[in-house]
């Protein structure tokens, strides 16, 4: 596939157990040329909204699927400091490099960041919230250190659910349907994260709704949304 990509040639994505369906086509993106004679005048350097590229394909009507991604942890880092501290987000996420942990979602402010962090291993031991500890030698590194750049608190037993689909930005109310679907249906949100990717919204809520939010988001987001 790197070399069809390569030549910004479509790609269908099919269904082997539906053939006859037409499945999804994948367009590559609208690139202009540089100007040779000014390197620095690179329209690439500037984001243009999406709708201009949708003239020659149909715009979409609703999204394309609704994915679940468990074993999430969310860290929220408080700075100490009320005005904008220089360097605070690159201590952060420098720290977090050097004890290897990985960040699927960021939602931050001047002085506060929260992050979706994803483990496959067990980070906690013990029971109840008052029991639990930390067992992860990476991610208690991590806190230890990260406590020089202000309060550290983990919300454990999370998940991420995560709206997919093609140019969702032009889907005018999508995320509007997407969050009220799961306030509706009391649903509560721990953090949201919408960035410059034009196929995802997500937002992370706890496990134990995961699979229900799946479904309700189903439901009323691709079964009667016209």
């Amino acid at each position: 596939m790197e070399q069809v990509i390569r030549e910004r040639i479509p790609i269908r994505i099919k269904n082997v157990m539906n053939p006859r369906n037409s499945g999804t086509v994948i367009f590559p993106d609208v690139i202009e040329e540089i100007n040779p004679r000014n390197p620095l005048h690179d329209p690439r350097r500037f984001r243009v909204r999406s709708s201009s590229n949708l003239s020659q394909h149909a715009r979409p009507k609703r999204p394309t699927a609704v994915t679940i991604k468990h074993h999430i942890v969310v860290m929220n880092v408080h700075s100490r400091r009320k005005t904008r501290s220089h360097g605070f987000l690159a201590g952060i996420f420098a720290t977090l490099d050097k004890w290897h942990l990985s960040v699927d979602l960021v939602s931050s402010s001047e002085v506060h960041v929260s992050m979706a962090l994803h483990s496959e291993v067990t980070l906690f031991s013990g029971g109840g919230v008052e029991e639990l500890k930390i067992q992860d030698e990476d991610l208690r590194g991590a806190v230890e250190d990260l406590e020089e750049y202000g309060s550290v608190d983990l919300v454990p037993d999370m998940a991420i659910v995560s709206l997919v689909g093609k140019q969702l930005k032009n889907m005018v109310g999508i995320s509007g349907k997407f969050f009220s679907t799961l306030g509706e249906n009391n649903i509560n949100i721990e953090m949201i994260s919408q960035g410059a990717s034009e196929i995802n919204i997500s937002c992370v809520i706890e496990k134990r709704e995961a699979d229900r939010a799946l479904n309700v988001v189903h439901t009323n987001l691709f079964t009667f949304l016209q």
